[in-house]
């Protein structure tokens, strides 16, 4: 949780400097300083490789790694991180692009006194208010937060200190930072390994007003007088190479989900798209092999049978799903226009059961029952 920097005066720029001078410094040194390693053999598939950098302490590392996440990456580097280190992107973030950087910020010891209580913390931040609230403070609109000279020798070797100046306020605004999504569109043309990155995440901003009550100085209430999300989140939306999977490298299971992904992705809405899905679960359960009923996900007979088996990969969920999209979007494109015209799960299911599937015997409630059931699994 952030304080807001507008509603905190802060009377000495110093923290700023010290973070400017502390990132150009060490992008200074980074450009003098290169370090190269290697966490794993040479592959043929190049692809599944990553060259990272890791900025940490006016160091410089580059890895070629295949781990997925950044904490992996960190942890196959030999790096080391306690808990209020800083690490941009977050632990969590996938490695997804070829060139990925990390940058590492360090903890160190800061004190922070408020009137006569004095707290020491470690902490990566340059930002007062975010120390403050880490120390467990709280800032009330129009408090200051000072740097002062740390005078005490028995606290040798912290020498960045902060005083909070209370100025009578009488609210205190907070705002909390909302994390974005983030979507992966599995990508037949792109080589498995490769990834791009279609829109950038953003996070979102909620901003809390309170009113506080005071004791002898001391806070008894806090009373909530608004609550607005003044910044929707956005999306961060991947799409990740999927060319030449292998036949039999998905379940069922997990060809359900990729189908509620593809289609998604490809403008459907979630009725329409529980609509479409129910429909594949009733030909073939989302199973990609062949059959006597037919071939794949739709269970396709004769020449689009035919069409399909000329394809690479023919027995791939994303080549399945590229070719069923491809037909939406050549001879079945009214089949495509009724189902983006639907507003309901039946009339979904009922406009790709009759047009694109056109059925003999096509147990319809079935088909609707399925839909709803993949509907409740994928919208919450």
């Amino acid at each position: 949780m952030r304080l807001p920097k507008s509603h905190v005066k802060v009377s000495l720029i110093t923290s700023g400097a010290v973070l400017s001078a502390f990132i150009f410094g060490t992008i200074a040194y980074h450009v003098t300083s290169n370090t190269f390693a290697d966490d794993g053999p040479t592959s043929s598939a190049v692809l599944d490789y990553h060259f990272v950098t890791i900025y940490d302490q006016g160091k410089k590392l580059t890895v070629k790694t295949n781990a997925v996440t950044v904490a992996e990456a960190l942890a196959r580097a030999n790096i080391e991180l306690s808990s209020t280190d800083i690490v941009e992107p977050s632990r969590t973030t996938l490695i997804n692009d070829g060139n990925f950087h990390i940058n590492i910020y360090r903890a160190r010891p800061i004190i922070i006194s408020d009137g006569v209580v004095k707290k020491r913390i470690e902490t990566a931040s340059y930002d007062p208010a975010t120390i403050a609230s880490d120390a467990g403070f709280s800032i009330y609109d129009g408090d200051e937060i000072v740097m002062v000279e740390n005078t005490n020798f028995m606290e040798a070797g912290i020498s960045t200190a902060y005083k909070i100046i209370r100025n009578g306020g009488e609210t205190l605004t907070e705002e909390i930072r909302i994390p974005f999504e983030e979507e992966i569109v599995r990508d037949i043309n792109l080589p498995i390994g490769q990834n791009v990155t279609e829109q950038i995440g953003e996070e979102g901003l909620q901003v809390k007003k309170y009113k506080i009550s005071f004791v002898d100085g001391v806070e008894v209430k806090r009373e909530l007088v608004s609550d607005e999300v003044v910044r929707e989140p956005v999306k961060r939306i991947v799409r990740e190479g999927a060319k030449g999977v292998a036949n039999n490298s998905t379940s069922a299971g997990e060809n359900e989900q990729i189908s509620w992904e593809f289609l998604k992705s490809h403008g459907f809405s979630d009725v329409q798209t529980a609509g479409i899905m129910g429909n594949l679960m009733q030909e073939h359960r989302f199973n990609t092999t062949d059959a006597a009923g037919g071939l794949g996900i739709a269970q396709w007979t004769g020449g689009r049978r035919n069409n399909l088996l000329a394809r690479e990969n023919p027995y791939s969920i994303y080549t399945q799903l590229q070719f069923l999209m491809d037909e939406l979007n050549t001879g079945y494109v009214s089949a495509k226009n009724s189902i983006l015209a639907s507003t309901s799960i039946e009339s979904a299911t009922r406009a790709f059961q009759n047009q694109f599937e056109r059925c003999g015997i096509c147990r319809e409630e079935t088909r609707i029952g399925y839909a709803y059931d993949i509907y409740n699994r994928y919208v919450k």
